[in-house]
């Protein structure tokens, strides 16, 4: 069994269909697997598709069901991990380490501390994320990832 950790570049593919949307469905087909979120990127995924309403004009109606069906999978299938002072204290070296916006930061940071927990009872943790500055900095710390926009990413599902 492995977790999937999802970082927003990703999660949002489930709900907006766009390149690497089909790969996200296969995933959540996956009841066998763990899946875990930072609680930033419930923020994240909120502020995107608001985004969208505002700028590209997606209906109220429309966000409110996209919303609504992400909050619902969130509480229905994912642990969500905190941000917190100890999170973002760890989260200040990495962006030293690999130049990344704050926000990639902090997910880096929850990566590695899901990563870290999950050691002991030696589970797989895999990132899933589209952000390839992020995913080569993961790469770096050792955190294996999927990105939904490779090709090879079904191959790299096959766990």
């Amino acid at each position: 069994m492995a977790t999937f950790y999802f970082d927003t570049s990703a999660i949002v593919k489930r709900y907006r269909k766009e390149i690497g949307s089909e790969i996200l469905d296969k995933i959540f087909e996956r009841k066998e697997h763990a899946f875990t979120i930072s609680f930033w990127s419930v923020l994240e995924f909120i502020v995107a598709f608001s985004t969208r309403m505002r700028r590209e004009g997606l209906s109220r109606e429309a966000f409110n069901a996209v919303v609504s069906r992400f909050l619902k999978d969130v509480l229905d299938r994912f642990a969500i991990t905190t941000v917190n002072d100890e999170l973002v204290a760890s989260a200040t070296p990495l962006a030293v380490e690999h130049a990344l916006p704050s926000a990639d930061c902090l997910q880096l940071a929850s990566v590695i501390h899901m990563k870290k927990a999950l050691e002991p009872i030696k589970e797989e943790l895999i990132l899933i994320c589209s952000d390839k500055e992020l995913c080569r900095a993961a790469e770096k710390e050792g955190i294996e990832f999927i990105d939904p926009e490779e090709r090879d990413a079904l191959e790299k599902l096959s766990i």
